[in-house]
């Protein structure tokens, strides 16, 4: 596992380095002929360290700078000179050593696999066999901004729910845990009972604090049973039952032939073998359902069907992917077939996701807005009664 380590020279200038440890980070130093004053630990560098946003960054600039006739490490080399994060600087300069010791680029950039994903180093593969290496690096931008562009729409329709979610909850929490034990505590001292909703609020409160780590406890062991057992036993039978389900069935399924088309497509206008984009989309998919269908499709078409066939042997894709298919192949044209496809699921998928957080946020906004009502009754009710009490 490496880290992001800082260290100073003798001049008192901070610098970065990235290495496994801080015996590793003197030594690369050592032969560097630089002495450490002082070495400090930043944040680990995982995977999650590289953004896709900045993947599509650096995959369009060096689609330009190829365009523009540079060469792929003259590209590189300008990348690690203007790339302000550590981590790109790093992998950016361990590709150019690899290159320029005579490995190729997509074998290099599958030595970084939890960054560049199968598909990416495949295309990348095809564009040096062909000697269009910038083609290739344009099809993955447009690729990378799509897989963006769905990220995004789900992020946009989920970000104001989540954010009333939360805010109803703080607000739940203070009326439970804070106000309504006030109102107790008048109460007792005027050796008065709470009416009854008040008090079985309370009452619901105080079982949760008493038992709220068991509470915990078991909501976290459920988890982990659901996820390590249940989810991995029965993945295909839920993962096909999600399809069922009302609105958000058909919203996981325009997104899955989303990504699957997509797959398809881009690796077609690489040059890419049918079978082996079918694979990349297999291992895209995070669906078990469509990847167990795109199996079968995947056998199928070994032993001798057509593409068009094979899809038209499964109700879980609809007529449109068969007609548009095999319209594709008997004009020549399946890049571009699978192109429409994409676009199409694409905008019924954000249409979809749309009509979801439509449907939802008033759902939500009424079961909050009883909860949150019932706890101001509770909150009420002993002010109401406060003045026969004092009396």
């Amino acid at each position: 596992m490496k880290r992001l380590y800082y260290w100073y020279d003798i001049n008192f200038h901070q610098n970065k380095i990235i290495a496994i440890s801080k015996q590793d980070v003197r030594r690369k130093l050592l032969l560097q002929g630089q002495l450490a004053i002082k070495i400090g630990s930043g944040n680990l560098i995982t995977s999650k360290s590289f953004k896709l946003s900045e993947l599509l960054i650096i995959t369009k600039q060096l689609a330009t700078m190829l365009k523009a006739g540079l060469s792929i490490v003259e590209s590189l080399r300008l990348l690690i000179d203007e790339q302000p994060k550590v981590q790109w600087q790093y992998l950016l300069t361990d590709i150019t050593q690899q290159i320029t010791k005579g490995e190729s680029l997509s074998i290099a950039l599958k030595q970084h696999h939890s960054v560049f994903s199968e598909l990416y180093c495949e295309i990348i593969a095809i564009g040096e066999l062909t000697g269009r290496l910038e083609q290739s690096f344009e099809q993955l931008t447009c690729h990378l901004e799509r897989s963006l562009s769905i990220q995004d729409q789900i992020k946009k329709a989920l970000r104001y729910p989540l954010f009333l979610l939360f805010v109803s909850v703080l607000v739940i929490m203070v009326m439970i845990f804070i106000v309504l034990p006030k109102f107790a505590d008048i109460y007792q001292s005027f050796d008065a009972e709470l009416p009854y909703f008040t008090q079985l609020v309370i009452d619901v409160a105080n079982n949760i604090k008493q038992e709220g780590l068991f509470i915990l406890l078991a909501i976290t062991l459920s988890y982990l049973f659901f996820h390590y057992v249940v989810k991995v036993r029965y993945q295909l039978i839920m993962d096909k039952y999600k399809l069922q389900l009302p609105l958000i069935g058909q919203i996981i399924q325009s997104q899955c032939l989303m990504q699957i088309f997509n797959t398809l497509a881009i690796t077609q206008q690489a040059g890419i073998p049918l079978l082996t984009g079918l694979t990349a989309s297999s291992k895209t998919i995070s669906n078990f359902y469509y990847r167990n269908i795109i199996n079968q499709i995947m056998t199928g078409i070994e032993q001798g069907n057509s593409f068009s066939q094979m899809l038209a042997s499964y109700p879980a894709l609809p007529k449109l992917c068969v007609q548009l298919v095999h319209a594709g192949e008997e004009s020549g044209s399946l890049d571009i077939m699978l192109d429409n496809i994409t676009l199409y699921y694409q905008q019924q998928n954000q249409t979809l996701t749309d009509n979801l957080v439509k449907a939802f946020e008033p759902s939500l906004m009424l079961i909050l807005a009883t909860i949150i009502g019932s706890l101001i009754i509770a909150i009420y009710l002993p002010i109401f009664q406060m003045a026969d009490v004092i009396s």
